[in-house]
């Protein structure tokens, strides 16, 4: 049998009641530390890439009030 979908918090989760040929269930092939390693890098990255963009839409506010100020 085959969950559809992501793990369920109490609802409804549809299934299909044959596999399709040749499905075979995933196996992590990557260590827990590993994981982990990943997911702190991943999460760095995410906050580095916020406080660019809030720099540059910042940037470009300024620009923009610059523009017409002057004009």
């Amino acid at each position: 049998m085959v969950w559809l979908g992501g793990p369920s918090r109490g609802g409804f989760r549809p299934r299909l009641h044959d596999a399709p040929p040749g499905y075979r269930p995933s196996h992590p092939k990557v260590s827990l530390k590993e994981q982990q390693r990943i997911a702190r890098r991943d999460w760095i990255l995410e906050h580095i890439l916020a406080v660019v963009l809030v720099l540059i839409a910042g940037a470009l506010l300024v620009i923009i009030l610059i523009m017409i100020a002057t004009r």
